[in-house]
């Protein structure tokens, strides 16, 4: 996962995003480097609006936890894959975008971690 700090063009025009390595752990996390800004390749990993449904289903593995606040801390709850979940607004923290639930706690809105829609 990158996170994008600049961009710039190449000599022909095609654009370019400067971007910063954020995978913990790996040998070239903190790194930086240009990638293609081609949206064939490059996509958000974050939702970046509420579903027309209203509705959200988990997609992880281990399940989600949902949070009492929008930094995510205070767990309050955790669900398991599978389970369906109603979205009240869409909350910006910082660089990424977290979901608030009709019960006022909060999750996250990554996209490999949720899926947007009933499935």
């Amino acid at each position: 996962m990158f996170v994008v700090t600049g961009y710039k063009r190449t000599s022909n025009g095609t654009l370019r995003y400067k971007v910063r390595d954020v995978n913990h752990g790996r040998k070239t996390a903190g790194k930086t480097g240009y990638i293609t800004a081609s949206r064939k390749y490059v996509v958000p990993v974050y939702y970046a609006s509420v579903p027309k449904s209203k509705k959200i289903t988990v997609i992880a593995k281990k399940g989600i936890n949902t949070y009492k606040s929008a930094n995510l801390t205070g767990k309050a709850k955790h669900y398991k894959k599978g389970v369906r979940l109603t979205v009240k607004k869409l909350v910006k923290h910082n660089l990424t975008t977290r979901y608030q639930l009709s019960n006022g706690h909060y999750v996250t809105a990554n996209k490999k971690l949720i899926i947007a829609g009933k499935y």
